[in-house]
């Protein structure tokens, strides 16, 4: 996590910085001696971010994977939230592979894919926020381990399936082949997150 540390503050000034709002990307990175280089120009050791981005969810290209950039902030997420971390990091994982840029073919954006109306509700004003867009992933399923009694798999099934469906069948995990697979997609990560951060 300490390593991570450096590469998570180049990426939340990044994204967070208001020329991502008008540019169509920027590349960021570290220098030999630490210091934050951002350039609208592509430079070796520099990482492209796009968060006008509309492509299916997929990894960023980069040497020490995404991973690293954000697991501060699914941290504090999991923390405010009352989450396991690595619950948390699971469902990242799933959703978007940990690209801050991510757009799903239904519109769903950011590192925990949430619809407009789903970041609406839990006050993400800017999906492809990484800190907004995990504070209201991380809100809703909270708020759907309550309200499925802490069930998980019925709380990952609302999160992939809504919360409608998972009633309509009788709250058990709806017969979707994408929603069942989903399910036992984010247990696996979760099983490999909890021996990974046990070990560190």
């Amino acid at each position: 996590m300490r390593r991570g540390m450096r590469p998570l503050l180049a990426l939340a000034v990044t994204l967070g910085a208001s020329t991502v709002a008008h540019a169509h990307s920027v590349h960021a990175g570290l220098s030999a001696d630490g210091r934050l280089v951002v350039s609208a120009a592509p430079a070796a050791g520099l990482t492209r971010f796009d968060p006008h981005a509309r492509s299916p969810p997929h990894r960023l290209p980069s040497a020490g994977g995404t991973e690293s950039t954000v697991s501060v902030l699914i941290d504090h997420a999991a923390m405010e939230s009352g989450l396991a971390p690595s619950l948390l990091r699971a469902v990242v994982q799933q959703e978007s592979a940990f690209n801050p840029a991510a757009v799903s073919r239904a519109g769903a954006a950011g590192l925990m894919q949430l619809m407009p109306g789903t970041a609406r509700r839990f006050g993400v004003h800017d999906r492809f926020d990484p800190a907004q867009n995990l504070r209201g992933g991380a809100a809703y399923l909270a708020w759907l381990l309550r309200h499925f009694n802490h069930d998980t798999d019925l709380a990952l099934a609302a999160y992939n399936a809504g919360e409608g469906s998972v009633h309509r069948h009788g709250n058990q995990i709806p017969p979707f082949a994408e929603t069942q697979a989903y399910v036992r997609s984010v247990r696996r990560y979760e099983a490999q997150w909890i021996r990974k951060l046990r070990a560190e």
